[in-house]
Order: structure tokens, then C-alpha cells, then sequence
């Protein structure tokens, strides 16, 4: 059983990936309640609870974020950084990501734009490469 946390709060979405699937929990209740359960799409293992996702159009500087979209709802979209969990406005994306594909999203004065897709191989080498500019 989980502690009482602030990402056990009423209506809060987690998603686990194990064992080749991606279950998409929510907090309900005063349980955690799996609301769908999908392919994991070749997301890493782990529990990633979305309350905990930096909103990466608040910062002014240049940034960009390359990695795998986590998860997508209707008003967000959730990418996996190497220092967690970054979303992004759903409006960003010209079409709906496909979950486990990489993508470069770009931001400059708080103003995000899609670079499209990318390898998983360039994600890596873009979110080294802001991990060692920051």
C-alpha cells in the first residue's frame, strides 16, 4: 500500500509500466482504480505519477526536451526527460503523439513548438546535452 501522498490525492492519474503493459491508474475514492490497460509501447519500466510532471512551458529560458511521450489526456501531453516528467499543452502537437515515440519540443519565452519526431538515440544525446547546458 501506497503512503498518503500528494500524488495519492482525489483524482490524481498515475501510469505503470510492467511486464509488457501500461496500466493507466487513477486515485478514486481512497484507492487506486485501473482505468485502462494498454501495450506498454517500449516505455521503461517504472510508476510515474503525473502530478509530479514539471510544466516545462513556465520557465522563460530556452529549453528543449527530447524524449518518449508517457502519456497523453485531454488537455496534456506527458514526456519522459531524464530528470523526470515534463508536459506540455495538448494544443503544441499538430496531431495526436503516439505514446513511446520520441519527439523534440522546443521552448523560448515560454512558447513551445513540436521539431517533430525523433529517435529514441537523438532524445538521448538532446536531453544530455540540456542536462549539461543547465
Amino acid at each position: 500500500m501506497e503512503s498518503k501522498s500528494r500524488a495519492s490525492a482525489e483524482g490524481n492519474t498515475k501510469v505503470s509500466v510492467h511486464n509488457g503493459s501500461r496500466l493507466i491508474d487513477r486515485y478514486t475514492q481512497g484507492q487506486w482504480l485501473t482505468m485502462k490497460t494498454l501495450a506498454d509501447n517500449g516505455l521503461p519500466s517504472g510508476v510515474y505519477h503525473l502530478v509530479d510532471a514539471a510544466k516545462a512551458a513556465k520557465n522563460v529560458h530556452p529549453q528543449t526536451f527530447g524524449g518518449q511521450v508517457l502519456h497523453v489526456d485531454h488537455g496534456n501531453i506527458y514526456q519522459l526527460s531524464n530528470k523526470g516528467i515534463v508536459q506540455h499543452d495538448r494544443n503544441l502537437f499538430q496531431k495526436e503523439p503516439t505514446v513511446g515515440q520520441c519527439y523534440e519540443v522546443s521552448y523560448r519565452r515560454g512558447v513551445g513548438s513540436v521539431k517533430g519526431e525523433i529517435s529514441q538515440v537523438e532524445g538521448v544525446k538532446l536531453e544530455s546535452k540540456r542536462t549539461q547546458s543547465l
